[in-house]
């Protein structure tokens, strides 16, 4: 044996197990097999078959009794030796695999002769030679099932036993490739003995994950890296926190399986991961996504997944990706097959599924003594996602000199923890990204505009498949209303603002539980303003808006129409975009009486949309041309209802100066207060006015002057169905009859 007291390493320890190992084949060649000139046909054995072999008795099979029984007398006495040195180095923190494997899989001491047996091959070729000779086959150059049984027993009685262990689901696993499982069929005396090469990389500490998983898992060591701390209270950690104790032994009758839901970045994997910490476990992470769907496939994968998290003591943890959805009913039986195979030789089992929507336990995989958890991991606060930015900001300094600017401190952190509800990691990508941002422009820190980018550029959906995004253009100078509609959405951009402190640090959010969103309804006449106020709201917010679009969202078809706007609002929470309905009445009119089929669905429709938008914790705009016909029910749901007056003549003439661009050529005769005077016309149509007139101009290659907005207002009013009265627009309408020819 090597060395005294512990091991070096595992490398050690093996070339201890193979030097007892050879030591044992030795005694097993006999007396003529140790002095090859003894016998003249021992070279060509396996290929020459003699009458003497055939005649020979069974029991002259057999090594010499004595000789025998003093070998399997110092192989104890080693492997004893072997095991206090083990149990030393242990307590010395050195990694020794092959001791490990025992232990972990509660290995007999056979089955680990076995293990090392089937290893000999794996570490030298002249291992070959041996398997040849003693299996009496030069072409067998492996070891067998019957080789194992004269090499590595004992006795009579342990040879009994390990003819029931050949045939374990245990060393099955360690035996064959995890993909061959389904097909196996029972080991013959002659089939050879091979590792899977998991179980060859693992003891040989050739790599520290199988590389057939690699893209589908990835395994966090104790701390790894140092793990950030929790928020103080946070109520998921109370939830898990009793399962964070030591585990029970291997025969323990129930073992957890862990749920958590909440939106991507939150944190579920981080509490996840100091779960397993808690508990001296490494933690072996799966993306379901990237897990085959065909079922032999499948349980192939979950087979290596479970023998990873066994070689190593992991827990199991599979995290649902964007858009991952739970498996489909037909697959539940193979996860839950893995996961029972898995609770019955895992030390401390533990499962843990991760997801952004709530699952039900009928909905995740079933095993026999499960345990089921769940807890919710929300979105931090407003206090803690700005604690967050400052950790991100002084945590991510490197290649960056100086101190950190003041205005940092002086609250622009806070403003964006109260506009953008970002789960702690998206918060520390944004960061990165905002210090990416600032270096392209060559700034050595970011801006608040850097800030505000990368923040929105955080959301990640689907919006645009089933609404249209508008990019804000405009602002509150370009918009003219009278002082209270203008008050009000000055108001409900403030009330957004502040948010965070109302609903999280005055104590509203938990008082009110829904309804927290900000729901605006727009109500007026066409053409008044609303679609260009909620466009300055959005820019005004700095967040993006998407204008719904009903032939996306209606359907003729009963339950299709609430499972489209669940699909939307579900994409909604994830971008934190505001949702902006256009011509609102045509989803959110008042409720009939029920007449027919018709009628009751289309109230259902209604009623959930009222509850959708209750419970949307973001932005909502509707804009209507139509007030009294909306139901009363969506009315109460607002958090301001803005009325949308036709313009009187002063604000006519401000609309017709804000849609005339500062480098468009004008005549300096225009005369705007005359025609805003004469025109009683909505916002929308002086626009269509302007319009109109600068083609006029740049046809006949001139600045806009008079004649071009007199002719294009009576093509507007024509257009409206309104009688154009030339005297009207005295002394002007001789340039209308003049542009006629």
């Amino acid at each position: 044996m090597s060395g005294n007291g512990t091991y070096r390493d595992g490398a050690q320890l093996l070339a201890d197990e193979l030097l007892l190992l050879e030591e044992g084949m030795r005694a097993l060649l006999g007396p003529s097999g140790e002095d090859p000139f003894a016998d003249p046909l021992a070279a060509l054995k396996g290929l020459v078959v003699t009458p003497e072999e055939l005649l020979r008795k069974a029991s002259a099979d057999e090594p010499a009794a004595g000789e025998w029984r003093a070998y399997a007398a110092r192989r104890r006495e080693s492997e004893a030796e072997m095991a206090d040195r083990e149990r030393l180095s242990a307590e010395r923190g050195t990694a020794l695999p092959l001791a490990e494997l025992s232990e972990r899989l509660g290995l007999s001491r056979w089955e680990r002769r076995l293990i090392v047996l089937a290893l000999a091959g794996e570490c030298s070729r002249r291992y070959e030679k041996w398997f040849g000779y003693l299996n009496d086959d030069v072409t067998l150059k492996a070891a067998t099932p019957d080789l194992a049984l004269r090499l590595l027993c004992d006795d009579a009685s342990e040879r009994a036993e390990a003819r029931r262990s050949l045939a374990s689901p245990l060393l099955r696993r360690l035996l064959l490739d995890a993909g061959e499982e389904p097909h196996a069929r029972t080991l013959a005396f002659r089939d050879p003995l091979r590792l899977d090469p998991r179980i060859v990389s693992f003891v040989l500490e050739a790599e520290p994950l199988d590389a057939r998983l690699d893209g589908i898992a990835r395994r966090y060591g104790p701390d790894e890296d140092g793990l950030p701390e929790l928020p103080e209270g946070d109520e998921a950690w109370r939830i898990l926190a009793p399962l964070s104790e030591a585990g029970e032994a291997r025969t323990h009758a129930h073992w957890p399986m862990v749920q958590l839901w909440g939106p991507a970045g939150a944190g579920k994997q981080l509490r996840i991961r100091r779960l397993a910490d808690a508990r001296g476990q490494a933690l072996l992470c799966a993306l379901v996504e990237r897990l085959p769907a065909e079922p032999a496939k499948l349980a192939a994968a979950l087979a290596r997944l479970v023998r990873e998290a066994l070689l190593t003591g992991a827990a199991l943890c599979f995290a649902e990706g964007e858009g991952a959805k739970a498996p489909e009913p037909s697959l539940l039986g193979i996860y839950g097959d893995a996961f029972a195979t898995y609770a019955a030789y895992a030390s401390q089992p533990l499962v843990c599924w991760c997801s952004r929507e709530r699952r039900t336990p009928h909905s995740l995989p079933a095993a026999e003594g499960r345990m089921f958890w769940q807890a919710e991991v929300g979105l931090p606060d407003a206090a803690r996602r700005e604690t967050l930015w400052m950790a991100s900001a002084t945590g991510g300094r490197e290649g960056i000199s100086g101190p950190m600017p003041h205005r940092y401190e002086d609250g622009e952190f806070r403003a964006l923890a109260d506009k953008y509800r970002l789960s702690p990691g998206q918060t520390q990508q944004a960061w990165r990204q905002a210090r990416t941002l600032a270096a392209g422009a060559g700034h050595a820190w970011p801006s608040a505009a850097d800030l505000e980018e990368a923040a929105r550029g955080q959301f990640r959906h689907r919006l645009s498949e089933m609404a249209e995004r508008i990019v804000p253009k405009r602002d509150w100078n370009d918009l003219v209303l009278p002082p209270e509609p203008l008050a009000l959405l000055r108001e409900a951009c403030g009330r957004f603002a502040h948010r965070g402190r109302v609903l999280e640090e005055w104590g509203f959010r938990d008082k009110l539980p829904y309804g927290t969103g900000l729901h605006l309804l727009l109500a007026g006449p066409p053409g008044t303003g609303k679609t260009m106020s909620a466009e300055i709201v959005a820019g005004e917010l700095g967040l993006e808006m998407y204008r719904i679009d009903l032939s996306r969202i209606v359907s003729k078809y009963i339950g299709e129409t609430e499972q489209r706007l669940r699909e939307l609002f579900a994409e909604a929470e994830q971008s934190g975009a505001i949702l902006f309905f256009d011509e609102g009445d045509a989803l959110f009119g008042k409720r009939t009486e029920v007449k027919d089929a018709h009628d009751k669905y289309a109230n259902m429709e209604a009623a959930y949309l009222l509850q959708r938008i209750e419970a949307y914790d973001g932005v909502t705009i509707l804009a209507t041309n139509l007030l009294q016909n909306m139901d009363e029910a969506l009315l109460r749901r607002m958090s301001a209802v803005i009325k949308f007056p036709a313009p009187d003549a002063a604000d006519r003439e401000r609309i017709f100066r804000t849609h005339l661009p500062p480098t468009v050529p004008t005549e300096t005769d225009l005369d705007l207060a005359f025609l805003a005077a004469r025109l009683d016309v909505a916002g929308g149509h002086i626009k269509n006015i302007v319009l109109t007139a600068a083609f006029l101009a740049a046809g006949e290659d001139r600045p806009i002057g008079m004649p071009h907005l007199v002719r294009a207002s009576a093509q507007e009013l024509r257009k409206m169905g309104k009688i154009w009265v030339k005297d009207n627009f005295a002394p002007y309408e001789g340039d209308y009859d003049a542009s006629f020819g």
